[in-house]
């Protein structure tokens, strides 16, 4: 086994949030994770690059091979005796003892000083005014000033194109419902559908390419991905429940259900095993009492419209946002006769609890009346008296055209905080770098990402708790914005185990999106490519996620 300064950056990162000194801390699924994610960095027997980076989707597309280097050569300068100045500078700007330390702090909070970092990366290797190369330094190096020293790869293979929701089990694994077949020229006019992705706690494919899981009849999945103790669940766009055993991926369903239901939106597990599923096009809720699939129940809720979004808090109530009016639906899992409703802004997606019971969602506009710049074409499925969209794909076509036939809109969309209470704590969260968000997770320390669509974006934001954002941040505020070339049109972000962020490219090309015409050579280009892990940005959690989030054991 090679030991140097570019294995210590790839073994660091995905075990960030778990290095309690020089010792690694974590449940066994946060352990398998961070140790299986490290060959995808770095080749530790040869002390090189790891086959997943030297892939040309991450190699060619992302900023993560120079940065590695970077880093590796500002480890380097501690074991210089002619570079002591600058190694006493690295440890000053991060606070810290020695290089391991240094390492994982840089790893935890990736912008931190990076301007600061970059500067004395560019004073130790200087350049050569002969060749106008740092010929100390390692190639290839960063020639721009980063934003951040974050490191994310992306993942493909397994039928993983335009996932919608990601999930994870209690092993590690990730599990998402596809939007689209790989191979295929899908868009939202013209498709076909996907399966079911798994795969391991390393990002390795489990499920088969091209078509992933299926053996249901499933035909495209949405934000219709959850997981319970025992099963994987998918609500697809054809009108059915899919299930699936994690022990052993063995498709179990389709889901019994007492009545006819419309195309399927989002998934939900209570803490005390219930499932929920949003009945997006019919307006209906699906319960499956004690995750039993063989049980499930149409229920009919007073005003409820297109419901997508779905979470549980610890009180067992159902939170559930919607993508035609401005509510946001709540009611006790026991009692579902007894709704209320709360107005937000129109245009809910992703929905989310922390666990102090405040409740997060993703808002695609910036009024409860759906305010539009002057000009601006008002989308079908906005007004008050549009009617509701039949299809989900439907909805996706308005939104899509809404955004490419009015150039002069460049933001739209925000977050909002709801008290446990039932009140509106904040409203505006995140705008400005909103742009279309969509999916919303909590992390272990209470603070919250969005997968940011158009702004193709993970967005940090400080939670309830400003005890655990960084100085000078509180609650609402952007901590920082992550981006990066693998990261496409994302719908969501969740955590693992170990603190890694998960990210899923739903889609890539948005002109392409809308296909009711051949695209030539980019025809393929509709569907997002797999997903993108961010290395030890955000605090670990327990998964599965059954309720609201739950920190580590």
């Amino acid at each position: 086994m090679a030991i140097n300064e570019l294995t210590t950056v790839g073994s660091v990162w995905p075990n960030a949030q778990l290095i309690e000194g020089t010792a690694l801390e974590g449940s066994q699924s946060a352990l398998a994770i961070g140790s299986s994610q490290v060959e995808n960095l770095v080749d530790q027997s040869t002390g090189r690059f790891g086959a997943t980076l030297l892939k040309s989707t991450n190699l060619l597309n992302s900023e993560t091979a120079a940065r590695m280097n970077v880093l590796s050569d500002l480890i380097a300068l501690c074991g210089q005796p002619q570079q002591s100045q600058a190694c006493y500078q690295l440890l000053a700007l991060t606070n810290s003892e020695n290089t391991l330390s240094a390492m994982t702090s840089i790893a935890r909070q990736p912008w931190k000083n990076a301007g600061a970092l970059y500067q004395l990366f560019q004073s130790a290797y200087p350049i050569n005014k002969a060749s106008q190369l740092r010929p100390t330094a390692t190639a290839p190096y960063l020639l721009f000033q980063p934003k951040s020293f974050s490191l994310s790869l992306v993942f493909n293979g397994g039928g993983a194109l335009g996932l919608g929701k990601l999930m994870f089990d209690g092993k590690g694994s990730m599990w998402s419902g596809t939007n689209w077949m790989p191979g295929s020229q899908s868009g939202v006019v013209n498709n076909i559908g996907g399966g079911v992705t798994h795969f391991g706690p390393g990002g390795t494919p489990l499920s088969p390419a091209i078509s992933g899981y299926n053996g249901q009849g499933i035909n495209g999945v949405g934000w219709g991905t959850g997981v319970s103790e025992k099963y994987a669940w998918v609500g697809a766009f054809n009108n059915m429940v899919g299930v699936f055993d994690l022990k052993d991926s063995k498709a179990l369903g389709p889901a019994t259900i007492d009545k006819e239901v419309g195309q399927l939106q989002g998934v939900a597990t209570a803490a005390n095993g219930d499932v929920w599923i949003a009945d997006n096009t019919a307006n209906h809720m699906i319960h499956f009492p004690g995750g039993d699939y063989t049980q499930g129940k149409r229920i009919t809720i007073n005003d409820l419209q297109a419901p997508f979004g779905v979470a549980i808090d610890g009180q067992n109530r159902v939170w559930v946002s919607s993508s035609y009016n401005n509510k946001l639906t709540v009611f006790p899992g026991d009692a579902p006769d007894q709704a209320k409703t709360i107005e937000v802004n129109l245009g809910g997606r992703g929905v989310a609890v922390d666990s102090t019971g405040h409740v997060w969602i993703a808002q695609q506009s910036n009024s409860p009346q759906g305010a539009l710049p002057p000009g601006a074409k008002m989308p079908p499925n906005i007004p008050a008296n549009a009617p509701q969209p039949k299809t989900i794909m439907e909805e996706f076509e308005a939104g899509a055209e809404y955004l490419l036939t009015n150039p002069n809109i460049t933001q739209t969309g925000m977050v909002g905080l709801i008290s446990p209470d039932m009140e509106v704590v904040q409203q505006d969260i995140a705008k400005g770098t909103a742009y279309i968000p969509w999916g919303v997770t909590i992390d272990g320390n209470d603070n919250v990402w969005v997968g940011n669509l158009y702004g193709q974006s993970l967005t940090h934001i400080c939670g309830v708790n400003p005890a655990n954002c960084p100085a000078g941040k509180t609650t609402g505020d952007v901590i920082h914005n992550y981006q990066s070339g693998v990261i496409q049109m994302t719908t969501d972000v969740i955590v693992d185990d170990a603190g890694n962020l998960w990210s899923a490219n739903n889609w890539f090309d948005g002109d392409v999106v809308i296909n009711p015409t051949y695209r030539g050579r980019t025809s393929t280009f509709g569907g997002g490519q797999g997903f993108v892990v961010t290395y030890g940005v955000a605090g670990p959690v327990q998964n599965p996620l059954m309720g609201p989030v739950r920190k580590p054991r």
